[in-house]
């Protein structure tokens, strides 16, 4: 599926375990009419499904040892994909269904319409067709607009991004936190993220994570909540959602396994204090350059 004349786009799809859903994933892209693209499949499971499904989809695959988490998988991904001639990675989840043929050359299209659009992102819905990201934007579903975080599902990114701000944090392994981290980085290095609403995907929503760890999936929310707050916000902000983290736990069926839990998630980002305020450091720099 080459074509000069179009940004080539290497989609990537990180799978676990979910084996009807990233059958139905693939052939949903089979709808995709932007034809300067390739699949590349990383099967996060270490039993190679994709021997089994290259009889009937095309794709590159990698093979991890098993379950190494969002965040890892798409570093590896990335990392092969560098090795080849590509303008956008497309980061897509399994559980996910393409619902238009045009989605794609939307994205890519208003990609292009400025250098400083760096991260693109398409209208999420759940199954039933109810919105399910970007809650705020339900009076303007169409809209084509300026954000400040993109959902980690689905999005598109500029290789220039990549140049400017990296891999993905690998501390946020296994899951959640990493994709909002990561816009935080790209607009803060200058890029515009976008809200393109023109084009839908379904989203059915945290199936790998809810098989994986399901006894654990409180604890990394917040454990990687904790990370991203210090990394990212000002001090104020991130007393508010202490608080809000605090009253979480307070108010739980079961308080004090879950003030257990985060006394953890506190006590795990505190023995990476050093490593954190490297790293805000760094990014206070990109943002006072930015400024300029």
């Amino acid at each position: 599926m080459k074509n000069k004349n179009k940004p080539r786009v290497i989609i990537i799809i990180g799978t676990c375990n979910q084996d009807n859903l990233l059958i139905n994933c693939l052939n949903s892209l089979k709808k995709t009419n932007y034809n300067n693209y390739k699949i590349l499949l990383v099967d996060d499971s270490g039993r190679d499904i994709g021997k089994k499904l290259k009889k009937y989809f095309r794709f590159d695959l990698i093979v991890t040892e098993g379950y190494i988490g969002q965040s890892k998988l798409w570093n590896r991904a990335i990392e092969k994909s560098l090795k080849e001639d590509f303008d956008y990675v497309f980061l897509l989840d399994d559980d996910t269904e393409i619902l238009d043929g045009n989605w794609l050359s939307e994205l890519v299209k208003v990609g292009e319409s400025s250098p400083k659009i760096g991260i693109l992102g398409p209208r999420v819905v759940f199954s039933n067709g109810g919105l399910q990201w970007a809650k705020k934007y339900a009076k303007e579903p169409l809209a084509i607009k300026e954000i400040g975080d993109v959902i980690g599902c689905c999005f598109l990114i500029k290789k220039s991004v990549i140049d400017k701000v990296g891999f993905f944090d690998e501390k946020f392994s296994p899951a959640y936190g990493e994709e909002s981290d990561f816009c935080f980085r790209a607009s803060k290095r200058g890029f515009k993220l976008m809200y393109v609403g023109k084009t839908k995907i379904m989203h059915y929503g945290g199936a790998t994570t809810k098989k994986v760890f399901n006894e654990k999936l409180w604890f990394y929310k917040k454990r990687h909540a904790i990370r991203l707050e210090w990394l990212n916000f000002n001090l104020i902000k991130i007393l508010r959602y202490s608080i809000i983290h605090v009253g979480s736990a307070i108010f739980d069926k079961n308080p004090l396994a879950k003030l257990n839990l985060l006394v953890k998630a506190y006590k795990e980002n505190i023995e990476n204090l050093k490593e954190i305020k490297a790293k805000r450091y760094e990014r206070k720099k990109w943002t006072l350059k930015k400024g300029k």
